[in-house]
Parts: C-alpha cells; structure tokens; sequence
C-alpha cells in the first residue's frame, strides 16, 4: 500500500504519492514511513514540501568572486550565521570587486568582532582565511574559471589553497545550480547513515567521491534534485542534530 503525504499551497491541497514503506529504493534501502525521521519516504516528503526553494537559487554572492569568498568563509565548524556576517562585512569594504587589495585589509576586516543576534564573536582563523581569501581573489584576477562544465569548475577550484572538494562542490553547485555535485559534511554524513546510503565505514574526505556518487543516486532513486535534497538535509540535520546523534549512537558514532 502506498503512501500519501499532503500540504495546501494558496487554499489548495495538493498531494504526494510515495511507494509502500517496506518497498525498496535500493538494494537493502527500504522507503519507511514518511512520518519518521530520516528515512528515505521522510527525505522526499520534506524536499517536496520546500520545492520553492530550489527557485530562489543557492547563490550567496552577485559575483564569481563573491561567491568564492562566502564559501571560503563558512564551513570547517565556523556557524552559518558567522561566515555570513564575515563574507557581508567583506563585501560592504569592497575589496572582494577591488583591483589592489592586501592580505592586511582582509585580516583587519575578518579580525574585527562581528555584532550577531546581540553579541559580539570573533571569525575563528582571521589570519589563515585571510590568506586564503586573497590568493582566491588573486587567482581569479589573473585567470579565467572554466565555468562550462561543473566537472572542470570544480577542478580548477581545487587548485586554490585553502579549497577541498566539500568548499569546491559547495560553490559550484551554488554558482551553476549544478545536480553533479554534493556537499558532504557531517550533517549529510550522519543522515546517509540512517537513511541507508552511507555506511558506518564511509569517511568525508576520505571516500568523498564515492560518497558523492551514492547520495546523487540516491536522490535519482526517492526522485529529487540532489541540489535540493542536499540543502534540505543540511537545513533539517542542524535542526534534529541531538536526534540523529541519539540514533547513531547503536550503530556507530560518526565524528568529523
């Protein structure tokens, strides 16, 4: 028997139609309930309920540098809110469009305490993105991205120190709106895991494009854009991170 799952957009209800919960989405995966958490029926139902996310686009930045420089800023255990408030401040200075900039100017403005929900905190490693940052800024002033595939994007972003694949796959699926790509970190690590696709033995970086290579199916498989899926388990697994823990813990325990 197949399952329903319901949402009312503007007055109207409309619905979707998932497989039963004890059929297969792959081998060994089953669907599961569509009302339990972090299953593959509850992954689709939570994409379909914010597709209209996936119309307002990823992109953080109304440049390539720009773009470049907020992904460089987030990510390695700096909080969203904190790598935004670094990469708006950065943009307001204008250096990230600017033709002469130092690493100095960079650092001074990445040192400087940033004002979030009423306190005061300070960017972790200043120093180290700012050099980051401006051998980014640097590289993109002498050389033209290969920006007509997201293969050969990502890359040539792996050649800016300081870039791996997670920040690499981050800014191209931001910038292109590319579905060739995942962002893996330990929030869509642990809920592979749970889901089925990822195994207790699977390691970011270490498997990182494998890894890639199973959740992309794994989006084909349950029907959803995997740019999509991607940013609706980061957005949910922050949320239920004490949750998912909870239920790794007889499995494995996931550490990054």
């Amino acid at each position: 028997m197949s399952q329903t799952v319901y949402k009312v957009i503007d007055g109207k209800v409309l619905e979707l139609d998932l497989p039963s919960p004890k059929r297969t989405v792959a081998s060994g995966i089953l669907w599961g309930r569509c009302d339990e958490l972090f299953t593959p029926a509850f992954w689709a139902s939570q994409v379909w309920f914010k597709a209209d996310l996936d119309q307002k686009g990823y992109r953080l930045g109304s440049t390539f540098k720009e773009e470049v420089a907020a992904c460089l800023l987030g990510g390695h255990g700096i909080p969203a809110e904190v790598g935004i408030a670094a990469f708006s401040r950065l943009k307001r200075t204008g250096l990230l469009n600017a033709d002469v900039f130092s690493k100095e100017e960079i650092y001074g403005v990445l040192s400087s305490p940033l004002p979030i929900n009423g306190k005061k905190v300070r960017y972790r490693f200043a120093r180290q993105k700012a050099e980051y940052l401006y051998d980014a800024l640097t590289k993109l002033s002498q050389e033209e991205s290969p920006q007509e595939s997201p293969a050969k994007l990502r890359s040539w972003l792996l050649g800016v120190r300081g870039v791996g694949l997670k920040t690499a796959s981050w800014i191209v699926r931001n910038w292109l709106g590319s579905d060739a790509v995942a962002i893996l970190d330990i929030h869509i690590h642990r809920a592979g895991i749970l889901a089925g696709f990822f195994s207790s033995a699977h390691q970011i970086p270490k498997h990182y494009l494998e890894m890639e290579c199973l959740f992309i199916n794994f989006a084909k498989a349950i029907n959803v854009k995997p740019s999509l899926l991607d940013a609706i388990i980061w957005e949910n697994m922050k949320r239920l991170n004490t949750k998912a823990i909870s239920r790794l813990q007889p499995l494995t325990v996931v550490t990054q």
